[in-house]
């Protein structure tokens, strides 16, 4: 089959697999780290991690290839406009904002709202003091952000992404609400997630609006995702600094008190660099994008307990527990079991590969990323040469599933993240072929009087 895509034969190569070359270059690179990083493992079966990990590369390459060749073709007979699309877009605004709203006056009636920069670790701790992992019991605070989650997601990428295009109001209001998501969780609340969330969605647009343009990157821009990228890491390891010191743990006692399966090197050129106390903050944040690899190399090495495919999701396995009576099957599967049998607790990374292989085995793990790259090959393609809004949506998904393959199955494991995959794809499958239009057909409609999904 040939590949509709309307770029020139120079562009096309980068343009369709730049994706592709970032996932091998992110995954090679996450995994040095855990080799040559500054934190050593104690029995890191590294021979069968590295091997399985090329497995994964050389599947997703094929995977990747092949939805690249398949092509996305256009639905001509397509009669979409851009209401349906704006609605959504306003829809999803609304219930993110109340969300919000919401969470903002629950934590300042109970006195957990922090407004103190210094006191971000403290008040991350205090947010788990009654917590106990793995009851399944949600407040319904949670609850109500987990059904939000999904508008949030959709709200601030398609805000992101049609933001020159949309009514100044529209512009202050997704703005305003990524901006009061990180004051709220980052600062109120001591997390860090919803920073590299909102990182990553805007990763995912700018990739996106460069394919659509076909042009070169500037340096310009390039100099621009470094200082971020670089000013991210530096917030990042801050805030994992805070954690570990509001709990008295420093260079002087890590390796005493927080893990005996890892040994933090001092020795190494990361404290050279940065000096002994923020050296190991970063390091500390380094061992968030390798510490998985170690997980799937004890994974790798335990006994495997078919799960019944409702052991890689801890809410899926909930769900099926609480509403269908099923046995709850999430102590079966190899995060449990290698917590049970090495101590490396489930709290650490695993990868996600281990999450699915409770499923699917470590073989049937490899194939089911194959596919999964076809899609997100699919997903790009449709993005940026139909300017697609639900392949944003998917692309911009998948990117965050991407990013945390080193460290969890992100995207299935909470009840939030759960409803927004559900969502996304169920809008994905129900309207995202409609989208896939010629540029030229775009611009007829657009005489004719309708509007185009690209303009808000």
């Amino acid at each position: 089959m040939k590949m509709v895509l309307p770029l020139n034969n120079r562009s096309k190569p980068f343009a369709a697999f730049a994706p592709l070359k970032f996932v091998i270059a992110y995954l090679a690179f996450t995994l040095s780290i855990a080799v040559w990083g500054p934190i050593e493992y104690y029995m890191f079966p590294l021979g069968k991690t590295v091997t399985y990990m090329c497995a994964i590369i050389v599947a997703i390459t094929i995977g990747y290839t092949w939805g690249i060749e398949v092509g996305v073709r256009p639905c001509r007979g397509a009669s979409e406009d851009s209401s349906f699309t704006r609605r959504l877009l306003d829809f999803s605004l609304i219930i993110a904002w109340l969300a919000l709203i919401v969470a903002v006056i629950s934590a300042s009636t109970s006195g957990q709202l922090n407004t103190d920069i210094s006191n971000i670790g403290d008040v991350y701790l205090s947010g788990y003091e009654d917590y106990q992992r793995n009851t399944g019991q949600y407040s319904l605070i949670f609850i109500l952000y987990s059904i939000s989650l999904p508008f949030n997601f959709i709200a601030i990428v398609l805000g992101f992404y049609y933001f020159k295009s949309m009514p100044p109001l529209r512009r202050k209001l997704v703005a305003a609400l990524a901006v009061g998501t990180l004051l709220f969780y980052v600062l109120g609340s001591g997390k860090q997630k919803q920073l590299g969330d909102i990182l990553i969605y805007l990763f995912a647009v700018i990739a996106l609006k460069y394919g659509a343009s076909r042009k070169a990157i500037k340096v310009k821009w390039v100099a621009i995702i470094g200082v971020i990228s670089i000013t991210s890491l530096f917030i990042f390891a801050a805030i994992l600094g805070q954690r570990y010191s509001s709990i008295g743990v420093d260079a002087d006692n890590i390796n005493r008190v927080v893990n005996s399966r890892i040994f933090f090197k001092f020795d190494h050129p990361v404290f050279s660099i940065f000096g002994l106390d923020y050296g190991l903050s970063i390091a500390m944040f380094l061992s968030y994008l390798s510490q998985g690899y170690y997980g799937l190399g004890l994974a790798l090495e335990a006994d495997w307990q078919w799960t019944y495919f409702l052991g890689s999701s801890y809410s899926i396995s909930v769900l099926a527990n609480r509403i269908l009576g099923i046995e709850w099957v999430w102590p079966n599967n190899l995060v449990s079991q290698v917590s049970i049998t090495t101590g490396w607790d489930e709290s650490k990374w695993h990868t996600v590969f281990a999450h699915f292989a409770s499923d699917f085995t470590f073989p049937g793990t490899v194939v089911l990323f194959g596919w999964f790259a076809y899609i997100y090959a699919r997903t790009w393609i449709s993005a940026i040469s139909y300017e697609n809004p639900f392949s944003v949506l998917m692309f911009s998904l998948m990117t965050v599933g991407m990013f945390f393959m080193p460290a969890n199955n992100q995207l299935f494991h909470s009840p939030g993240g759960l409803f927004t995959v559900v969502v996304v794809s169920i809008l994905y499958l129900w309207k995202g072929k409609r989208y896939d239009r010629p540029a030229a057909l775009w611009r007829r409609s657009h005489r004719r009087g309708k509007l185009v999904p690209q303009v808000l």
